[in-house]
């Protein structure tokens, strides 16, 4: 059976024409429709299961063989990890120094805004996939490839918003850090180092997504970001 991330992969790497992607196409279709032992708790695809469970159940839904959730929901929840460490970091710095309460809370709201955003995200991303496995299920149609081609660049929306939000989390995490005093300081440094990492992370997403576009607009975007999110990353290590 093939493997969908390495197939998918393949799609970004392999040249020649939409015929000769083909093959590749109809192996992603096939394991992406490839049965899987039934789940005990949820349907992969139920967004309301997945966000009222416990992290170790999250955590067995993603070892499992099912499709999804994957890399993005993955990336996003890290991604709100993350900003929750921005959030902690500024709570102990309103305690620490009130006459910087304006700016500080600030900051802590919208990292508790990130953290919101991240987590519809991840579902965002799993709802996006349910769209790519219902058009693999219709591989026996004319204009398959393209339709599968366009449903993966729409999957690629999801992961570019959530670089964002890790970009974003990486500049307050790394102001939080210059400015923290004593152990905190190693939560605001952790908070960066992962929210850069899912920036890096989504890049890689996006750009599997859009193998079959690489002169979508968005890939410049994104790889931006994530260039951003590691310049405030390295000012976080370096410093």
């Amino acid at each position: 059976m093939p493997d969908c991330r390495t197939e998918t992969g393949r799609l970004g790497v392999d040249g020649g024409s939409v015929a000769a992607r083909q093959p590749i196409l109809d192996a992603v279709a096939q394991c992406l429709l490839a049965p899987s032992p039934p789940p005990p708790l949820w349907h992969p695809l139920d967004i309301g299961a997945l966000a009222d469970s416990s992290l170790a159940v999250v955590l067995e839904r993603v070892a499992s063989s099912d499709p999804a959730p994957g890399a993005g929901p993955s990336a996003a929840w890290t991604c709100a990890l993350a900003a929750a460490l921005v959030e902690m970091v500024s709570a102990v710095a309103l305690r620490q120094q009130p006459r910087a309460a304006g700016a500080v809370e600030a900051r802590r709201r919208r990292a508790a805004e990130l953290r919101a955003t991240a987590l519809e995200l991840a579902e965002r991303d799993i709802a996006v996939y349910g769209d790519v496995l219902a058009v693999a299920r219709r591989r026996g149609e004319a204009g398959h490839a393209q339709r599968l081609r366009d449903a993966l660049g729409a999957a690629a929306d999801p992961p570019i918003a959530i670089v964002a939000a890790a970009a974003e989390v990486t500049r307050l995490a790394a102001d939080a850090a210059g400015e923290a005093r004593g152990g905190i300081r190693g939560e605001a440094i952790t908070a960066a180092v992962l929210a850069e990492a899912v920036a890096r992370a989504g890049v890689s997403i996006a750009e599997l997504n859009l193998a079959g576009a690489p002169e979508d607009p968005r890939l410049g975007r994104v790889r931006a970001l994530a260039q951003a999110a590691r310049a405030d990353r390295d000012r976080v290590v370096a410093g």
